[in-house]
Formats: C-alpha cells, structure tokens, sequence
C-alpha cells in the first residue's frame, strides 16, 4: 500500500505537458477508463464497459455479466512546458540549456459510458452500449513575462529588472465524441468469440486562437523608452470551426482457455474546417526576418492549423493471457497502426503497448504498463515512451479504478514572440511533459 502511494506522489511532482504541436491538430484520447489507461491504454483489449464502442465494440458481450452498467470517468491534465536556449556555461566550459519561460496548466474533461448486456441462450448473448466523452482537446496555453532594464544615477531604490508586460498565446476548443452500438458472443466448445460494430460521430466544435501582448501592469511610462524586450508580432484572434464526422469501428474477440485474441478496425474520416482569417497567420513569418529554419517550422505548423483534420484509418492487434479466478489480465500486448491517406503534412504512425496486472492477497490490482508510440509529426517530434500505473477497488457493486500516466518530449520550436533585433539562436528547446489522471466509477445494476 504505501509504495503505490509513494509511486503516485513521485509522479504527480515530476513535471506535467502540453504540445503545441498536438493543440493544431487536437489532442486524441487513447482510454475513456482508468482500468485500461493503466494498461497502456489497451482499450480493445481491456475495456469491456461502454467506451469500447470507440475501440472494440465486440467487447459489449465478451463478459457474461447481465443487466445495466454506468461508468463515468474525469481526466485531470495536468501539463508542464519549459523553453529554453542552448547556452555556454562560463564556468564549465560546456553547452547547456538555459530556460526562459516555464508554463504549467490544468484541464478537465468528463465522459460516460452506458452498456445493456443480456444472455439469449447458454451459449448466445447480446450487448447493446452508448458513450459521450471528449474526442480532441485544442486547448494550449503560453505566458511570458517580459523584463526589461533600467538603470539609476541618483541612488534611489528602483527595480533592475521592471515588468513590461506578458507575451500571451492561447487555443481553446474541445471536440467531443458520441457512439452507439452492438455487440454478440457465441461460445462454441471450448472457444467463445465475439463480434461488434459501432457508429461513431464526432461533433462540431469551435476553437478560439488569439496572441497578444498584455502591457497593462507596465511600471511607469519612463519603462517603455527605447525598450526592445517586447515583441513586435502583430496582435491577433482567430475562429477555427470544425464541422461533423462520422466513422465505423469493427471488432473482434476469440477465447480459448486463459487466452485472448482481440483485433479491430476503425475506417478513415476528415474534419472539414473553417478558418476565420488564414492571411494573418501567413503574415507572421514576417516577424522572424531572416531566421529561414524558424519560418520553415512556422509554416508547417500553420499548414496544420488551417487544413482539414484527418482521422487516420485504425487497425487494433492485442494478445492477453487473462485473470479468470480475478476477472482481469495477467499480460498485455497490444499494437496499433494508424494511417494517413490524404494528409500531406502528417506521418502514419505505431503504437506499442505492453501491461501487468497483478492481485494481491487483499484482491486489490495492482497495474503498470510502458508505452511507445511513433510520432506523426516527423521529423520535428521524435517517438514518445510513456509509463502508466493504476489500482482500483470494488466494493459490492460499484468499482472505483484510478490509473496515471507520464510522458515528456523535448523538440525544437521558433520563439513564438520574436523581438525585433535580439540576437539569439534561430530555434527554442522545448520539454514538454505530462502527466495524466484518470478515476472511473462503473456500477452494475443486477
């Protein structure tokens, strides 16, 4: 008990994450319940409530649990971001990183899950599910507080470093997601399958894009005088409207003994997208004057934000060799493979994951996973490994499962706020980490 408690503090203060580059094109979820985000988000595999309709809709009528099943899930965000400067150390003789700005934020989001299982025969049965929850989050938070220099002749007391204002970047917008669908189960011998389809819709959504430097706690007018610490990028808002879609997921499930098969399909889809103003953003590359590296990353990032958004075509394989005295899984492998048609600015990607779930004697689980995942942003994000871990308890008939991931990053970037004259490298170096939070509360009614 206490090095579980002692594993979640170590991770909750280690630095938390936010990408900017994932704000373009939203942040994707992976897992809807703690249970299977704690199992390296091995959702077709592990999630058998509601939100498998989104990952394996077989999984409805895997079990032979009877009657209704509620699960409701909060995921807590928590992000951290550094950019910094490579730098000399004048003591040490050595290149270092220097940081110049550290932003933390926090966000929330709510799903739910309902599922209707019903056993027609001894060897037959039937699941029907629904769920709500978020499909893409948009939301990205930048604040610099601006320095400046000032110097006394008269001996008076003065701050050496006066506030000029804050460079501010912000994106806002989450795009929610909502599934039905079916799902029955035969066992034949010795050998049980199952088959699901589902009908999955993204709905519209809006996201709201402004950067703009805040210079309303200036410290005196005398501050501002031949000062060059604040930008000179044009202030600006920007409305992005996404519009519906639509997409089938497909799955699959074979048991034989303590083994489990599992693989699924999910069909390719494209977010059709609205821009307010594209002219202002093709208009900033002129605020990083000769710094081609930087307007180069620029561009890219601005082609991602105002083309349409792909949903790549999805194929699931996942292996585990399950828990049946415990209702859970010794092992975990899975695998998933994402591709890209249409999108010419974004990579088909991989994703790995491999989970342990383990029972004590008091049957408390205890569950860790590693993660890997290739990057649909190459070459400008490298691959990203991940760590999960999670427990749970059951009391009667409600189960509370709480599972937490970390990941970080590290990429480079142009300053988003150039000043005009500054002489500094041409990119930025960026340490993106993130810690996710997940509690699910699932009860059955009987």
């Amino acid at each position: 008990m206490h090095s579980r408690l002692l594993i979640i503090l170590f991770l909750i203060n280690i630095a938390s994450s936010q990408s900017y580059y994932e704000s373009a094109i939203g942040s994707s979820f992976d897992a809807y319940s703690a249970h299977s985000f704690a199992l390296s988000s091995s959702s077709q595999i592990a999630e058998t409530s509601g939100y498998c309709l989104f990952f394996n809709p077989s999984n409805l009528s895997r079990d032979n649990d009877v009657g209704f099943l509620i699960s409701g899930t909060n995921f807590i965000d928590s992000r951290f971001e550094r950019r910094g400067l490579i730098v000399k150390d004048s003591f040490g003789d050595f290149l270092t990183e220097s940081d110049y700005v550290k932003n933390s934020s926090l966000f929330n989001f709510n799903s739910i899950g309902i599922k209707f299982n019903k056993i027609i025969s001894n060897d037959f049965n039937i699941g029907l599910g629904a769920s709500f929850a978020p499909y893409k989050s948009y939301n990205f938070t930048y604040e610099e507080e601006v320095r400046g220099q000032l110097s006394s002749n008269d001996g008076q007391i003065f701050s050496r470093d006066p506030l000029l204002g804050y460079h501010i970047f912000k994106s806002k917008g989450v795009q929610y997601l909502l599934g039905v669908g079916s799902s029955v189960s035969w066992e034949i011998d010795e050998i049980r399958g199952s088959f699901g389809l589902s009908y999955n819709s993204i709905l519209s959504s809006e996201i709201e894009e402004s950067a703009h430097i805040d210079t309303s706690l200036l410290i005196g007018t005398i501050v501002t005088e031949d000062s060059n610490e604040l930008s000179s990028l044009p202030s600006y808002d920007i409305n992005y409207i996404l519009n519906n879609s639509n997409f089938l997921t497909i799955g699959s499930s074979i048991i034989y003994d303590q083994y489990l098969f599992s693989f699924s399909f999910q069909n390719s889809a494209t977010i059709r997208k609205e821009v307010s103003d594209e002219s202002i953003l093709d208009s900033l590359s002129a605020s990083y004057g000769s710094n081609e590296l930087g307007i180069n990353l620029l561009t890219f990032h601005n082609s991602l934000k105002t083309s349409d958004i792909e949903i790549p075509k999805k194929i699931n394989l996942g292996f585990s060799i399950l828990d049946k005295e415990n209702g859970g899984y010794s092992f975990i492998i899975n695998y998933e493979f994402n591709k890209y048609d249409k999108s010419s600015f974004l990579e088909s990607y991989e994703r790995f994951g491999l989970g342990i779930e383990h029972y004590t004697i008091n049957n408390i689980p205890l569950r860790f996973s590693i993660g890997y995942r290739t990057s649909e942003f190459k070459p400008y994000i490298s691959s990203i490994s991940s760590f999960s871990c999670g427990s749970g308890i059951k009391l009667k008939k409600i189960t509370f499962d709480y599972g937490i991931r970390y990941r970080h990053i590290r990429y480079s970037y142009p300053d988003l706020f150039p000043v005009e004259g500054e002489f500094r490298p041409d990119l930025d170096v960026i340490n993106d980490s993130r810690i996710i939070l997940l509690g699910t509360l699932t009860y059955r009614f009987k």
